[in-house]
């Protein structure tokens, strides 16, 4: 399971490296090419729903770990 949660959390740093870089050249090339900015928004937006997606699973996974970590202390 700590792998599981591991793999997700790298996952999840990748993730916002990819949202972060691609809302920046989104700004930078707003003045210049507005349809290239409008894919890099919709990436942007993509990206972002899969990380709050990956968020919910690890914490399901994290509550799963500590409810059978407290059933083995007891």
């Amino acid at each position: 399971m700590e792998k599981i949660v591991d793999a997700l959390y790298k996952k999840i740093l990748i993730l916002l490296a990819i949202a972060g870089g691609s809302w920046v050249y989104g700004i930078k090339f707003y003045e210049s090419n507005f349809i290239f900015s409008f894919l890099l928004f919709f990436i942007f937006l993509f990206v972002s729903v899969i990380i709050i997606k990956n968020y919910v699973e690890m914490n399901k996974i994290i509550k799963k770990m500590k409810k059978e970590m407290d059933e083995r202390d007891t």
